[in-house]
Formats: C-alpha cells, structure tokens, sequence
C-alpha cells in the first residue's frame, strides 16, 4: 500500500473523523460559497463592480470583526451554544439581506446587511480545527487531519462557485444566497449536535487580554494571511470582472472552481507524505510557488484558457493552509487554540476584504494587472516570512 494511502486510512479509522469531514462539508460549503453569492448579486442589483466590491467587503470585515469573538466565546464556553445562537442570528441576517436586495438595492443598504451576515457568521472553521486535537492525539495522524481539514476548504471553495454558478444562471443569485444561507444554517447545528463538539472542553488559559495575540509567531502568521487573503480577494472579483467582459459573470465561477481544484490536488499531495524541512521553510517556499503560479494568469486571452491557468496556480493554496495551521498550533499560548484558528479567519477575510477594494479600485484595468497585483500579494507574504522566521520556532510559544 502506498504512503498516500495508508497516512489517509489511519485517519479515516478514527471513530469520529468519517462524521466530522462530512458535516465540515456542510458547514463550509456555504461559508465559501455565500461570498460569490453576495458579489453576484450586488453586481446584479447595483449594476456596478466597485459597488459590488464594496458590498463583498463590507462582509469581510465584519467577519473579520466577528470571528475572534466568536471564537473567545467557544474558548470560554465550549462550543455548543455559542454556535448555535451564531447560526439562529445568522439565518436572520441572511433573510434581512435578501428582502433588502429586493426593495432598496442601495451599494450601501446592502452593505450594511452584508455586514450583520458577516458579523454573525459562526465560527465552524475555528471550532473544527480546535476539535482535532481532541479528537486525535498522535501528532503524525493530527498533521493528515489538518491536511484533510485543508482539502475540505478546497471542496468548499470547488463546489461552492459552481453551485453558485449553476443557481445562478438557472434561477438568480438570490436563490443562490438563500440556499447559503439554508445550508449554513443546517450544517452548523449539526457540527453542534456531534458529541466531540458537545464534549470538547477547552485548556485552561492566561489572564491576559490579548489572547494568542501576545505570540509573536502568531502575530507573523496573521500578517502573512492578510497578504494571502487579499490575494484571493483580488483573484475572486478579478475572475467575475474577466468573464463578464467575455462571456458572462457567472462563469467566473468556474475559474474559481478551477482554482480550488488545483488547490485540492495540490493538498493531497502535500498531506500524504512526510516533511523533513521545519514548517517555516516550506511555508516560504510555498509561498513563493504560489507567487509564480498566480502569476501565469496574467498571460490569460481567454475564459477557457484562464479556466486552464488556474489549476496549476492553485496547487499552492493548500499547502499553504496546511503549514499555517501546523504554525498557528505551535505558536498559540495555552488556551487560545480555538481563538487563535480564528484570528487566523479574521486576517483571511480582512485581507480578503482589502483585495475586494483593490480589485475594486483595478475595475477597468486590463486583467494581466489585477492578476499581477494578485501574485504581488503572495510575494509580500513570502517576504513577511522570511523576516519573521524566528518567531515561528517552537521556542516562541507562547505560555
């Protein structure tokens, strides 16, 4: 039997892994895909990308906002109520989003509701990974766990913009977000329901205010997802804008499906052996792999062809995702896991968010200069890296 194959049958052997991939699934699915719903339908109602852009980032940030607290909450309390009161005010703001994008499609009225739907997003991500330490106590099989938990983000950022797309095109993105909205809502009562997240209690922590910020290391990685979450907020509008020029806006969709095919093969690959090189090293390396992989975008003259372009310069993002979780548990102060995986979130949807208002503000330009400023991201986080390296060593732990 292959390496790849035994690394991912010791996981699947674990009693509550099989159950907890599949609801991950279900909960994510929608987190991943409610963003391309949003700017769909803010591009539709608005009639305008900057505005749509703006609408998109008005979420992001709120999620930004939101998830550390969340994620405090679920530190404190476990995880059962705060999800669940999460994903009941979360249904709402949907609804009030949806009525709004019918009777006053104002750029700023749909901002604000976007907003309450980011700000009451539950943190399901955060509490998933938290819960593999748990669940899983070798240290080997938890590295594949994180993997998989990494490829199921792929799954989501797959086969949310094509559900989106097909809904869409079929019947209207405000259909698309209310089956977001519907799954999200389902997804992550059931994650609350599983007896590993009614169970999970978290490590007694510090007094200090801070939380997992007073890490350095921590502070490092939440810059470096800044830069890679602009990154693939300047890629997400980017890939809208390049399609409607050519064939339509919903087709964006498929080179951001594309995008994370590339990324789910590359996760595979990445989980299914074993690394010598210290996680900080290969993160630079990563890093600078994906610079390059974005990079061939630029050379895109067509929908299919850019379609083509963004399997391989996906294969990167998982990778990634993968080290950064490996970091983010070596550098999290005692007690702040859960807290600390959401920090992690707040960065990835500020950054997000920061490329939405590039993107933006590039609406226009020809699209080898959104897709450049797209790689220019990751560069800037290989740098950030490579100056920062020390504090991720395991001596920097905070305690």
């Amino acid at each position: 039997m292959s390496g790849t194959a035994t690394a991912y049958l010791r996981l699947w052997r674990h009693r509550w892994v099989p159950s907890l991939l599949l609801v991950g699934v279900c909960a994510r699915v929608p987190l991943q895909a409610y963003v391309f719903a949003v700017l769909l339908l803010a591009a539709e109602r608005t009639g305008s990308y900057p505005a749509a852009g703006v609408v998109t980032a008005a979420s992001g940030v709120a999620y930004a906002v939101g998830v550390p607290v969340h994620g405090r909450l679920v530190d404190r309390f476990g995880q059962t109520w705060p999800l669940t009161v999460a994903a009941c005010v979360n249904a709402v703001a949907f609804t009030g989003l949806l009525v709004t994008a019918q009777v006053n499609p104002t750029a700023a009225a749909l901002a604000g509701w976007a907003a309450v739907v980011g700000l009451s997003l539950p943190p399901v991500a955060a509490a998933a990974r938290a819960l593999w330490s748990q669940v899983i106590a070798d240290d080997a099989v938890r590295r594949t766990a994180l993997a998989v938990d990494a490829m199921v983000l792929d799954v989501a950022l797959v086969a949310g913009p094509l559900l989106v797309t097909v809904v869409s095109v079929a019947v209207g993105p405000a259909w698309a977000l209310g089956g977001c909205a519907a799954v999200l809502l389902g997804g992550t009562l059931w994650f609350s329901t599983l007896p590993p997240s009614r169970s999970w209690t978290p490590a007694r922590r510090g007094g200090s205010l801070a939380g997992p910020l007073r890490s350095p290391g921590v502070v490092v990685l939440l810059a470096v997802s800044v830069l890679t979450g602009a990154l693939l907020g300047v890629l997400r509008l980017g890939f809208v804008e390049f399609a409607g020029e050519r064939s339509g806006q919903a087709s964006g969709g498929l080179a951001l499906a594309a995008f994370g095919a590339g990324s789910l093969l590359g996760g595979l690959l990445y989980g299914a052996r074993p690394w010598r090189a210290d996680a900080a090293m290969r993160m630079r390396v990563i890093l600078t792999g994906y610079a390059c992989g974005v990079g061939l975008l630029t050379l895109a003259p067509t929908v299919s062809v850019l379609v083509a372009l963004c399997v391989p310069a996906g294969l990167f993002l998982a990778p990634f995702v993968i080290c950064n979780f490996e970091l983010i548990g070596r550098c999290a102060p005692e007690g702040t896991l859960t807290e600390a995986f959401a920090w992690g979130i707040t960065a990835t949807f500020t950054g997000s968010a920061l490329g939405n208002l590039v993107a933006g503000a590039l609406a226009g330009s020809p699209s080898a200069v959104v897709f450049g400023a797209a790689a220019g991201f990751a560069v800037l986080a290989a740098v950030v890296v490579t100056v920062g390296t020390a504090a991720l060593q395991p001596s920097e732990k905070g305690s």
